[in-house]
């Protein structure tokens, strides 16, 4: 029989510091959001100590949020006060906009080193104005001045033959 070759590889893991945990920040963090904030550190995928951990955007849905037994709206206050904590920034807010629905986009945030302190930097979520988007129109918009079309913009009715005026000052 052969022997199992071990290896000193630890399984993966999300790494909580004392640092944070003996924080101000956290210690005021509520059961649900002290226990969510693993799974958005654990997005990062990459050494605890690289540069690009700050800097990295990424999304965490309302559905993957579901399968870890959180409901929608203990969710949603989970993303607010890790946010106003400052555990958390906002890249984009998502949400049904447009054609149809959008992630909301996060980064991690070293600001919960300075809360409780008068240079803590406070954002709220409610507050945070998304990425302007192209607006859907309706059907009814679309059509509206096209071509061919009986009625022109601004009520007037405009033939072919019609000749083309410039406004003279």
């Amino acid at each position: 029989m052969a022997a199992k070759k071990s290896s000193n590889k630890l399984p993966p893991f999300v790494p909580l510091l004392w640092e944070v945990l003996n924080s101000k920040a956290y210690i005021s963090l509520t059961y649900a959001s002290a226990k969510a904030l693993p799974y958005f550190l654990g997005k990062y995928k990459g050494p605890h100590r690289d540069a690009d951990r700050y800097q990295t955007s990424f999304h965490f849905s309302y559905s993957e949020a579901k399968r870890y037994g959180y409901s929608p709206a203990t969710f949603s206050k989970v993303i607010q006060e890790l946010i106003r904590k400052g555990f958390l920034d906002p890249v984009d807010k998502g949400g049904l906009r447009s054609d149809g629905k959008s992630y909301s986009f996060f980064r991690l945030s070293r600001r919960w080193e300075k809360y409780g302190c008068s240079d803590f930097a406070s954002i709220e979520w409610k507050c945070f104005v998304p990425k302007p988007r192209l607006k859907a129109t309706s059907k009814s918009e679309r059509g509206r001045y096209k071509k061919g079309n009986k009625q022109a913009p601004y009520g007037k009715d405009i033939s072919q033959s019609d000749a083309v005026r410039g406004i003279s000052g």
